[in-house]
């Protein structure tokens, strides 16, 4: 039996068991004499090292086996879990992360594992009882004779390894019948991003359709099609929601990092994550981790403060660090909050003046100036390089990142109080609804996501402020951008026969703007197509689409108008 093609799923299985020994680690740091969270990791624990000596990973099982009897002398109160023993097991647990990695690729973990064994091993020497694996005791995870649960079946979902190593006994008086529970498939993200391009392209079918059938007025035609019509919007739902997972998957790392990185301040620091259970597309959740793990770095480094200093302030002295997130239609917000000392506004306008970024009059810096300037590349406020900080990337990463993924970032902040930073994402990259938009013959699309409203635009309510064009909306001065001048067409702009013209009201990092174009041309779902920007051309597009009738269209960038 070729063992070796089930070492994608033992990869994926061991990745979540390790998502849940850290997450139940950590909350037997919080409550050291807490059983449960030591029963639940001895489980996961127990179950990884089954798994992997089916696998014939040596290392993967040796690591399990000690880490496991760590934790059973825990589990029966022989030792006393305290920080030395908490660092123990979490570097372990660093450890065995890095051994499946590098033995499901093919290598040997032995010098990465060693360090680790070995910490694991004078624990027990210290408490008179050291129980290393050798060949002679791995009996009870041999390969069974009766291999027939192996052989390669047609639906996926059979392949999972058994999460309890008892079912690798041979299955010798019948079991007895056990309720199923909710069957599931592991798919690759590439093949889901294949039937969505298709799903895609089927809307876009349907809209050409649509057209002719508008031309023809055949009746059974037009029965016909809204029946496919509905059968693609089913079929385009459903796929689209099989790419939504919880964001729990990805940031249930977070309570992890955080803590390690407080560990290594010397602060204390509490994180909450709310709104795990939402869903996002997975491709947004992989690209939008990073970005998080900037702010979450930045905040516990510049924003939390130092036991003592919060004591003195009348703060408790673990600082509050939060990641909420919500979804509203087809956005959703993502907002990371500290109850810190908020961004030093005086050292901001120092290191700005330092690097000739303001004039040297300037003795205040607004709130759109301070965002300005942290979000450059290569500014920092940090005296010195860390592990954390110091390097000037955290803000320009996150922005940059947000900005590229449609999406739009706020941030606030408060002298004493606190820095919040809010982002705002699509919910998903794949097929986004847009406002087509016309500009001399040519039709451009927008995000909805960044559209707040369209407005006939009369000449009386055109002003002039500062030698920039601007527009009174509902008593709101709004900036007005002719989108002809941005992409270098002929000043001469479409206008209606009374004088008005057609503006598209967005909304992007807070801030309002009225893009000026010729007239508009209803809305679609569009699948996004990615294309590498042209030498010396604009940065205005992030792609670009087909539309109903065949014709390729250009996705406007909005965060690039602001």
């Amino acid at each position: 039996m070729d063992i070796a093609k089930y070492a994608a799923l033992f990869q994926s299985e061991s990745r979540e068991a390790l998502s849940t020994i850290n997450e139940e680690l950590l909350a037997l740091e919080r409550a050291p004499t807490a059983s449960e969270p030591v029963s639940a990791v001895f489980r996961a624990v127990h179950s990884m090292k089954g798994m992997s000596a089916t696998m014939g990973y040596a290392t993967v099982t040796s690591l399990a086996h000690e880490l496991e009897s760590l934790l059973d002398r825990v589990r029966h109160a022989e030792i006393a879990v305290d920080r030395s023993v908490t660092d123990a097991l979490f570097a372990a647990v660093d450890a065995l992360e890095r051994a499946v990695e590098i033995e499901v690729a093919g290598g040997s973990a032995e010098a990465a594992a060693a360090p680790a064994l070995e910490l694991l091993r004078d624990f027990a020497r210290a408490h008179g009882r050291i129980d290393i694996l050798t060949p002679g005791n791995t009996q009870e995870f041999a390969i069974p004779s009766a291999t027939q649960e192996y052989a390669l079946p047609t639906a996926t979902q059979e392949f999972a390894i058994p999460m309890n190593t008892q079912e690798f006994a041979v299955p010798s008086a019948a079991k007895p019948a056990m309720a199923r529970g909710p069957r599931t498939i592991r798919v690759e993200l590439r093949r889901l991003d294949g039937l969505t391009n298709l799903a895609g392209e089927l809307l876009v079918a349907r809209g050409r359709l649509t057209d002719v059938a508008n031309e023809l007025a055949n009746p059974a035609l037009d029965e016909a099609l809204a029946q496919a019509s509905r059968l693609i919007s089913d079929l385009h739902e459903g796929i689209m929601a099989s790419r939504m997972v919880p964001v729990g998957q990805v940031f249930d790392r977070f309570p992890r990092l955080v803590r390690d990185a407080a560990h290594s301040l010397g602060k204390e620091i509490e994180l909450s994550l709310d709104g795990r259970d939402i869903e996002l597309d997975r491709s947004m959740l992989d690209e939008i981790g990073e970005p998080i793990v900037h702010l979450l770095r930045n905040a516990a480094d510049h924003g939390i403060e130092m036991p003592d200093v919060r004591e003195q302030a009348g703060k408790p002295r673990a600082g509050q660090l939060t990641l909420a997130v919500t979804r509203e239609r087809q956005m959703v917000t993502m907002r990371v909050q500290d109850d810190g000392r908020g961004i030093d506004r005086e050292k901001v306008l120092a290191r700005a003046r330092a690097e000739g970024l303001v004039d040297a009059t300037v003795e205040q810096l607004s709130d759109e100036d301070l965002v300005r300037i942290i979000s450059r590349p290569g500014f920092s406020t940090a005296a010195a390089v860390t592990d954390l900080s110091g390097r000037g990337v955290g803000i320009d990463v996150v922005l940059t990142r947000v900005r590229a993924l449609g999406g739009s970032a706020e941030i606030t902040t408060r002298a004493g109080e606190g820095t919040s930073v809010t982002l705002r994402l699509p919910v998903t990259l794949a097929i986004v609804r847009a406002l087509l938009a016309r500009v001399d013959g040519e039709i451009y699309a927008v995000p909805m996501t960044h559209v707040r409203e369209t407005v006939e635009l009369r000449q009386s309510a055109r002003r002039r402020v500062q030698g920039r064009e601007v527009m009174l909306l509902r008593d709101e001065v709004v900036p007005l951008v002719q989108f002809r001048e941005v992409v270098g067409l002929p000043e001469a702009s479409f206008v209606s026969a009374d004088g008005s013209t057609q503006v598209i009201v967005i909304e992007s990092d807070g801030r309002r703007t009225g893009l000026v174009v010729d007239e508009f041309a209803g809305q679609q779902d569009i699948v996004v197509k990615s294309f590498d920007g042209v030498r010396d051309g604009l940065a205005l597009f992030s792609g670009a689409t087909i539309l109903a009738d065949g014709a390729p269209a250009l996705i406007v960038d909005v965060s690039s108008l602001n």
